[in-house]
């Protein structure tokens, strides 16, 4: 096992989970840090090197072996990190109150709850840190009143304030990465949501829905689902745009989404896929369902219009249907076969709906169809 696959827990994280990744490797070093010199001091002093009193020394070894245990807990699953901390922050603390009330002769003993203070907020964060900051300080003015820890009151109380500077200091710090982290997750959600939507029309993009529809696709081929896909492009777009300008096109965009939007339910997929060319999804939906939504839309889109200096300005819609069929190997048959199709619908006249089922047989068509409908 290599030293990076022992820090993460033998666990792949995602960019989302950065931050997870970074207190999973501090806390398995704390781990490692605490295994060995837990260990160390318990075996010292049995060789009376390092004199820490036989009841201590026990409860170092138990502190090491109970550490080395809850290694192998986090390792069986991410869900587990948090229990894994509260359990490695309760046994750290009484193995410390232990050192406070069996090791008399240590004079520095209360540096082992500083240590606990700033794992607490380095790997459970603001609440722990001040839970287990007001549990420590509880715990030596307790322990204090009721047994003679052999500590002068200023050294208890220098200890006290300490514990205090340094909770507010890690307090600080946690908070900055906090507030660090919750940025950086807004800053990564804004850019991939502009990565997968149309930034006029606020829709899923052609990049999305491609990786969006195979999926999809997989899906419905493996246990025999319909699904059916719907090709809409507005007829005559760019003498819109000539006659009234892009500003009014790109009204007219908004608006047809709008509209779409209206009509659609929240389960179908609707994307742009280019200029005014736009995709809808259909999942468990056959071809004929999808020809009575295909037509309301066209209908809706008819019969509406906008104003744009004064003027109604109208505008229709073309739809190409196809539904996927057994032998189909991939999503781009389904939207070749309902790219076909539309270009039947605007062969045909526009504001039309075809199947791909009646389109022309020719293989040229879809080829014939980009060259008509972009030299218009």
């Amino acid at each position: 096992m290599d030293l990076n696959n022992f820090l993460y827990s033998g666990f792949k994280f995602s960019a989302e989970e950065d931050l997870l990744k970074f207190k999973f490797k501090m806390l398995n070093s704390v781990f490692i840090i605490v295994a060995f010199f837990s260990a160390l001091f318990g075996l010292l002093s049995d060789l009376g090197i390092n004199d820490i009193g036989p009841i201590h020394s026990k409860v170092n070894y138990i502190y090491s072996f109970l550490t080395i245990m809850l290694i192998f807990f986090l390792r069986s699953s991410k869900e587990n990190y948090t229990l894994t901390v509260h359990s490695l922050l309760i046994i750290s603390l009484l193995t410390f109150t232990s050192a406070l009330i069996f090791v008399p002769q240590d004079e520095f003993r209360m540096i082992w709850f500083y240590l606990l203070i700033f794992v607490a907020y380095m790997v459970s964060g603001r609440t722990s840190g001040m839970f287990y900051t007001l549990t420590s300080i509880a715990i030596i003015l307790a322990t204090n009143y009721f047994i003679d820890l052999q500590l002068s009151n200023i050294a208890i109380n220098s200890g006290i304030l300490g514990l205090l500077i340094g909770s507010f200091l890690s307090n600080v710090y946690t908070n900055k990465i906090s507030n660090y982290e919750e940025s950086l997750r807004k800053q990564n959600s804004s850019l991939s949501l502009l990565a997968s939507t149309d930034y006029l029309t606020g829709v899923m993009n052609r990049r999305m829905f491609n990786e969006i529809s195979a999926h999809y696709f997989q899906t419905a081929q493996k246990n025999e689902l319909h699904l059916t896909l719907l090709l809409l492009d507005l007829d005559h777009f760019k003498k819109v745009n000539d006659t009234y300008g892009h500003q009014a096109g790109d009204q007219i965009l908004k608006h047809f989404v709008k509209i779409l939007e209206g009509i659609l339910n929240k389960s179908d997929i609707l994307a742009g896929i280019g200029g005014e060319e736009f995709a809808i999804l259909l999942s468990q939906t056959n071809s004929d369902e999808a020809y009575i939504l295909a037509e309301r839309i066209r209908k809706k889109i008819e019969n509406d219009f906008i104003k744009y200096n004064g003027e109604e300005i109208f505008v229709t819609t073309s739809i190409g249907i196809s539904e996927n069929r057994k032998s189909d190997t991939e999503f781009e048959n389904i939207f070749s076969r309902a790219d076909m199709a539309l270009y039947q619908a605007k062969n045909e006249g526009r504001n039309r709906t075809c199947h791909a089922d009646d389109t022309l047989s020719s293989p040229h068509a879809s080829a014939h169809r980009f060259i008509l409908d972009y030299s218009i």
